[in-house]
């Protein structure tokens, strides 16, 4: 299996570190795995969409404006 390397806040260290019984690499892994299984559900539902770029944002637009109205109302 290939190593990643990344960096974390300071404080999420001393978070991570003060739980040394919790084996991170794992929790990584986990989380890393179910993020590109998500990525992939959604490369495979795009593949098969008929919606162009210009669709999706109009799409988005309206979807966003509509939530941020019904906000605004409460």
């Amino acid at each position: 299996m290939p190593d990643i390397t990344f960096q974390i806040p300071t404080e999420v260290e001393k978070i991570l570190s003060s739980h040394p019984e919790i084996k991170w690499d794992i929790v990584v892994t986990e989380s890393l795995w179910n993020y590109a299984k998500k990525l992939r559900l959604m490369g495979k539902i795009a593949s098969k969409s008929k919606l162009s770029a210009r669709d999706v944002n109009t799409l988005d637009k309206s979807i966003k404006t509509a939530i941020m109205s019904r906000y605004k109302e409460s």
